[in-house]
């Protein structure tokens, strides 16, 4: 069996970055997954081990051992992040003497271009979802949304109505970590919002929970939607308009971030609208872009000929 003084570790550790970093619960979930499995990893070792009697040779073997089970670098990296984040808090609650994970390197992202419809593919798909039902309203403002403001999942879900500014035409975002920022309303988005939230009120109403803009319509209706039927929702269209299974919802963000860059927005602001901490993680769309990067240099620059 595991041990419960891991287990318990994990389980305040998780409750701290819950309730007093306000961390998404999708996050949360990822930390749990990934320490559970090097807990399980120890246990293999020796079930009595705990995480405050390991040194930092444990950590080396269970990421040698993820590193030649062929998971990408991107979910090795997380797993990682995870396990020296554990370990930031058991030093920060004086648990350890010592942080054993601050000498353990994170491991290096190859960075892959990412996945975007061009600007007709989006046109193709705000036109997928029938609007003469509610889940069709629905769904057509989740997409709107998706394009508009170029959001996580994880950041839509959590949407409250307060959060809605439609008259400076802005919505207030939780982003990673807690940090709030606002994100701008184009045209199609709010009136898709606004078609949305006319007929929302005639559907849900007298239920026990309208205070997220996508509350569940399981018969617990204390929540909002799920990330899963999130995901779904929007994968379900992609599907009717592409054959490339590599796009996901996430694929409506990097397309809101390559046209803008496309149109001119500055690689700044488009930083700032994504929620992007460093520019380096916005810096990936300007690779998407060489092509027309090179036709302005050679368009503006005196001795491009």
């Amino acid at each position: 069996m595991i041990s419960m003084n891991n287990k318990l570790y994990i389980d305040r550790f998780l409750s701290y970055i819950d309730e007093e970093r306000n961390f998404s619960k999708h996050t949360v979930r990822n930390y749990k997954i990934d320490l559970l499995a090097f807990l399980s990893f120890l246990h293999t070792i020796n079930p009595k081990l705990l995480f405050t009697d390991i040194d930092r040779t444990f950590i080396q073997a269970f990421i040698k051992k993820l590193s030649l089970s062929g998971i990408s670098d991107k979910t090795l990296q997380r797993k990682v992040a995870s396990i020296k984040s554990l370990y930031r808090y058991l030093s920060y609650t004086n648990q350890i003497k010592y942080n054993i994970s601050d000498l353990i390197s994170s491991p290096k992202i190859s960075k892959r271009l990412p996945h975007f419809l061009s600007i007709s593919e989006v046109e193709l798909l705000m036109k997928e979802p029938d609007l003469s039902n509610f889940k069709g309203l629905r769904d057509r403002a989740i997409l709107e949304l998706f394009y508009s403001t170029g959001i996580r999942i994880s950041e839509m879900i959590n949407i409250k109505i307060e959060d809605i500014e439609s008259k400076k035409k802005l919505i207030k975002i939780l982003g990673k970590g807690g940090k709030e920022r606002y994100v701008i309303l184009g045209k199609e988005a709010l009136n898709s919002l606004h078609n949305y939230l006319k007929i929302r009120v005639k559907m849900l109403s007298n239920k026990e929970n309208l205070s997220y803009l996508y509350p569940s319509l399981n018969k617990v209706r204390t929540k909002h939607i799920s990330y899963k039927t999130m995901y779904n929702i929007v994968k379900k269209y992609l599907r009717k308009i592409s054959n490339n299974e590599k796009l996901s919802p996430h694929s409506l963000r990097h397309s809101f971030a390559t046209h803008l860059l496309e149109n001119g927005a500055d690689i700044m602001s488009v930083k700032d609208l994504l929620g992007h901490k460093d520019l380096s993680s916005t810096q990936i769309y300007t690779n998407v872009n060489i092509k027309k990067i090179k036709a302005v240099y050679n368009i503006a620059h005196p001795h491009a000929k």
